[in-house]
């Protein structure tokens, strides 16, 4: 497919969605795609998550249907159908653009998945139908989260999987990026498409309210100054001040593009540590929330 009919992060819809181009980063199953995942903190922690749950036996698994809410232009829709071949992998997105360039990238990778168009409110699934809910970055971008929560909960099996990523206000452990938004500088490029943030227990409250059972909550890349300095990078030498942290951003940024790529690999693969190590525990921003249906709620219905 033409790169040049693609949008790109970061573009702007006319609805005033913002738009999200990725690119799958594994091709087929196996061992080589889980060692090719451990360079991609969130995706391997919530693929990990959703495998251990899928049905070991291929008969079992036949009928297990993944859907993932928010699929943008497929590459997750992609790699979950390359991890977990026998199961039914379908996504859906509020952007038609996306959809096309989806449907595309499923035809190029000749990957048996679906796509499909949906208004962000309904759910094109019925009550009890979906074993797995996989979605990242889309609740940060969410209107109305706790009725978004409620569809995910309402087409979820009995003890159903959420495999989630979710955006959120920086925490307290955020410490410089904490002390810049303090002073003014916006270090989050994406922060105006963002209209749904939440703190850690205010997600973990609003899942369990919304009829989840969380496992397990991960907290993503506190040591983004360190790690990630060509995020900071903009905002920072856009400003006069900050001397000290500019000096130390521009070395960083300097530093990480002079090793590219093995900076690269060395970042994510000690984001992936960092997350499963301290990450249970420390407030940074963005969370990787493992979870079910829960089963009282379930009953209840």
């Amino acid at each position: 497919m033409d790169n040049s009919k693609t949008k790109g992060w970061g573009v702007v819809e006319a609805s005033g969605a913002e738009m999200w181009d990725a690119w799958p980063v594994i091709f087929n199953g196996g061992s080589k795609a889980w060692l090719t995942l451990l360079f991609y903190p969130k995706k391997f922690a919530l693929y990990r998550f959703i495998q251990k749950n899928i049905p070991k036996s291929v008969d079992s698994s036949a009928g297990f249907r993944i859907l993932d809410v928010g699929c943008g232009t497929g590459a997750s829709v992609i790699e979950m159908k390359k991890l977990f071949p026998q199961a039914e992998v379908c996504g859906i997105d509020v952007i038609q653009l996306q959809i096309d360039i989806a449907n595309a990238r499923l035809k190029e990778y000749a990957t048996d998945a679906r796509v499909e168009f949906y208004d962000g409110l309904s759910i094109p699934a019925e009550d009890n139908s979906v074993d797995v809910i996989y979605t990242s970055d889309v609740l940060g971008h969410v209107a109305d989260v706790p009725k978004w929560l409620a569809e995910l909960n309402r087409i979820l099996k009995p003890n159903g999987i959420l495999a989630m990523f979710s955006e959120s206000k920086l925490g307290k452990h955020a410490y410089i990026r904490n002390y810049l938004s303090r002073r003014g500088l916006n270090v989050d490029p994406h922060q105006e498409f963002h209209i749904s943030l939440f703190s850690k227990n205010e997600l973990r409250a609003l899942l369990v309210d919304s009829g989840f059972e969380i496992k397990k909550m991960y907290s993503t890349v506190w040591a983004k100054f360190l790690m990630h300095p060509d995020e900071l990078y903009p905002a920072l030498q856009s400003t006069s001040q900050f001397f000290i942290l500019r000096f130390l951003n521009t070395i960083l940024y300097w530093l990480k593009n002079k090793i590219k790529p093995v900076s690269l690999a060395v970042a994510e693969f000690y984001s992936l540590i960092e997350m499963y190590t301290i990450g249970r525990w420390v407030e940074s921003q963005g969370y990787v929330i493992l979870g079910k249906k829960s089963l009282d709620v379930a009953r209840d219905k």
